[in-house]
């Protein structure tokens, strides 16, 4: 497997929001994003709608936290092999942000790591 073939697809774009019920109307009724699911794998309710072949993650921001990572807090990138692309990552000096996946449940994972003017995108494998 040649290291270009790792990367396969856009899984989902996460972009902030301090109101999910308001982010989920507004993609929803004001964009005609189509609602998939909302869930909480820890401390941070997100919630995942699509419009054609795009998927956007809202991410809940608490009242005063601070947009640290922007508005548009990540990009993610499908895999067919997360180890495989991790490792292909730490060969280029790429910095993961976690030295192992995580995982989702159901068979799915993921890592975070930063592009080279710091912006977080993650690895997904479904």
């Amino acid at each position: 497997m040649k290291e270009k073939d790792l990367f396969s697809g856009v899984e989902h774009i996460g972009i902030k929001t301090l109101k999910m019920e308001e982010g989920i109307r507004f993609y929803s009724e004001v964009l005609g994003f189509e609602f998939l699911q909302r869930t909480k794998p820890g401390s941070v309710e997100l919630a995942f709608l699509r419009l054609g072949g795009t998927i956007i993650e809202l991410v809940e921001i608490k009242e005063g936290q601070r947009f640290e990572d922007g508005v548009v807090n990540h990009l993610a990138l499908t895999v067919s092999d997360i180890s495989k692309a991790m490792e292909w990552l730490k060969q280029n000096q790429v910095t993961l942000l976690q030295e192992e996946p995580q995982s989702l449940g159901e068979g799915r994972y993921n890592c975070f790591f930063r592009g080279p003017s710091g912006e977080k995108l993650e690895l997904y494998q479904e």
